[in-house]
């Protein structure tokens, strides 16, 4: 099989689609406690810094297993809806891509907490980083366009019947309920948003991972085995 063979590209973005949830429900999984609080937050971390590193790494590598799987969605409206395909995509890997950065900066907040470090002027530090614009702009565009993208990408692929409705919902309530974990610093619902995107995100994952060869280059249809088989 030559390296230049299209099939290896669905199949790595079909394994990002289950990997990519699948760690970040680990790393929600391993988390501490979550504080909106600065100095709150730094004394959590100072208690658990192992279990922090855990939490912002995998989170980190979640976001970026997650750019080939996002490609993978966007290809998989290139016939039928290539338009949402297009524009929900590049939303979407906008917002991962600067999450990036936000997943990183856990890990300036990890040695932040560490014994040797003054408390008072890192909390001090860290209220300016969050209270500053320009800082704090690209983590909230990050959201505003990671969720925006979902669910216009979530709209393309059931007009284009290429996923089931509970898919598409899930993909949206899923980064909605994410995005609202961090927000109100519940380990909890990063938990179970993050369960949910690992069912939602897996559908089309594994229809990128179990296709047949001879199907590679068609897009995937739904309409003939379910009630609306004759709806256009």
């Amino acid at each position: 099989m030559k390296l230049s063979d299209p099939r290896h590209f669905y199949r790595l973005a079909g394994a990002s689609l289950v990997l990519a949830p699948l760690l970040l429900l680990a790393s929600s999984a391993v988390s501490p406690a979550l504080k909106s609080d600065e100095g709150a937050q730094l004394a959590v971390i100072a208690r658990h810094p192992d279990r922090f590193y855990l939490f912002s790494l995998l989170g980190l590598v979640s976001a970026i297993v997650l750019v080939p799987g996002l490609l993978g969605l966007m290809h998989l409206l290139r016939e039928r809806a290539p338009g949402w395909g297009y524009i929900g995509g590049s939303l979407m890997m906008l917002g991962n891509l600067l999450s990036i950065g936000d997943w990183t900066g856990n890990l300036v907040q990890w040695q932040m907490a560490a014994p040797s470090a003054n408390r008072e002027q890192m909390t001090a530090l860290l209220i300016r980083l969050d209270d500053t614009p320009g800082s704090a702009l690209p983590l909230q565009l990050s959201g505003f366009a990671f969720l925006l993208g979902t669910v216009v990408l979530a709209i393309g692929l059931y007009r284009a019947r290429t996923v089931p409705a509970w898919v598409a919902l899930g993909l949206v309530g899923g980064i909605a309920a994410n995005l609202a974990g961090f927000v109100a610093s519940s380990v909890a619902l990063l938990i179970a948003s993050s369960a949910v995107l690992l069912a939602a995100l897996g559908w089309p994952g594994g229809i990128l991972l179990t296709r047949s060869d001879a199907r590679y280059e068609h897009t995937p249809e739904l309409a003939r085995v379910g009630p609306v088989a004759g709806a256009q």
